[in-house]
């Protein structure tokens, strides 16, 4: 099989459609498929983490009109004898699925806000608040929701190393891949203030502007922070972190399934039902949108993850109960039985 991936990873989207596309074509790469990345990237950084995992990237351009890239799209497919599309994109709609159904080609979406009617053949969307969102697709379309098909990349899915840390030693801060306000200085600037002896991790993304000034805070505090602008092993970090701080995005499935307590804080509209649901299902703790962002607030809920022993090991067994790690191998099954 061949198979194209239409997504984005800029400045402005983020990295998070790519890193699960990333962990869906290593499924489908191991089981000798062929993965393309049709795609804008403009990180050398992230288009090297694709090749190495044998992934092709075809870089495109911003293109001015919605109809000039579907063109684009479906004479790349015809060229390459592509048999499934993949999309992970806002931009995605009726038109544009209907259209790859039209030229013949087997379609697979991945949706996070039920956006539009598919046409597609399969419809993913593995949030945890999936099964309450009215997603429309034809009477032929699968549909597979919810956290069971939430895909994580091969690196991580090692969470049987992870040792549970009484007191807490280290705390993470993961806001993606991009962080234009730069809310990561002020929760650490928050954050230090705070007694005790835990470290800071602080992963800064490869869209972040504010890298230079989060080291320069770093170098001056007084408690140890150490500020990762391109991990060599998100594994390795996941593996030493006790809680985290994070978005509603992507790595709170990577946290839960790892049995990391967490701090949510939206950066985006499409992560708030996300986020209110992990805090419902008591995996994580949501403290709002970002312009909600309150010193008092961070500080009282990370006192209280790490002031509290049961509480932080309940959010554990929730959270890996949630998230299994198997997610992208029944996609990828589902996709066999289709071909």
């Amino acid at each position: 099989m061949r198979i194209v991936f239409r997504l984005d990873a800029t400045k402005k989207i983020g990295i998070g459609h790519m890193m699960r596309c990333m962990a869906l074509a290593e499924e489908l790469i191991r089981r000798k498929e062929k993965c393309y990345f049709f795609s804008m990237i403009t990180s050398n950084e992230l288009i090297n983490q694709l090749k190495k995992r044998k992934i092709i990237v075809e870089k495109i351009n911003e293109i001015n009109t919605f109809k000039e890239e579907m063109k684009n799209l479906l004479i790349f497919c015809k060229k390459k004898k592509i048999d499934w599309v993949v999309t992970d994109h806002y931009k995605i709609n009726s038109e544009y699925t209907k259209a790859i159904k039209n030229g013949e080609f087997k379609l697979l979406s991945i949706d996070d806000i039920a956006q539009t009617f598919y046409y597609s053949d399969i419809v993913v969307n593995q949030n945890i608040n999936a099964n309450n969102l009215e997603i429309e697709g034809t009477e032929h379309t699968k549909f597979l929701l919810g956290t069971k098909y939430a895909m994580i990349r091969d690196e991580l899915l090692k969470r049987e190393m992870k040792k549970y840390n009484d007191p807490v030693r280290k705390i993470l801060i993961t806001l993606g891949g991009t962080d234009k306000d730069n809310l990561t200085l002020k929760i650490i600037k928050n954050i230090e203030e705070i007694n005790g002896e835990a470290e800071l991790i602080v992963i800064s993304g490869p869209y972040n502007p504010h890298y230079n000034e989060l080291k320069k805070f770093a170098d001056n505090a007084s408690k140890k922070i150490d500020i990762i602008s391109s991990p060599q092993s998100m594994l390795d970090i996941y593996l030493e972190s006790d809680i985290a701080i994070s978005a509603g995005g992507t790595s709170c499935y990577e946290l839960a399934y790892f049995g990391i307590p967490n701090i949510i804080i939206a950066i985006a509209d499409n992560q708030l039902n996300i986020a209110k649901e992990f805090d419902k299902k008591n995996v994580s703790i949501y403290l709002g949108g970002k312009e909600d962002f309150s010193s008092n607030k961070i500080k009282e809920n990370v006192l209280k993850l790490v002031n509290d022993n049961l509480l932080r090991k309940k959010m554990a067994e929730n959270g890996r109960s949630l998230v299994d790690g198997k997610g992208k191998k029944r996609i990828v099954d589902v996709i066999e039985r289709y071909t």
